[in-house]
């Protein structure tokens, strides 16, 4: 059971950290844009 419940935590955690690392990634050069 833990190994399953282990899994299915770090799924929520990469389904959760992947849109958030893309908004980021998409976010960042317009952020570096407006300091120069």
């Amino acid at each position: 059971m833990r190994a399953i419940t282990r899994s299915v935590l770090v799924i929520v955690i990469a389904v959760l950290y992947l849109p958030v690392s893309v908004i980021a990634l998409i976010v960042y050069p317009f952020l570096d844009e407006e300091d120069r």
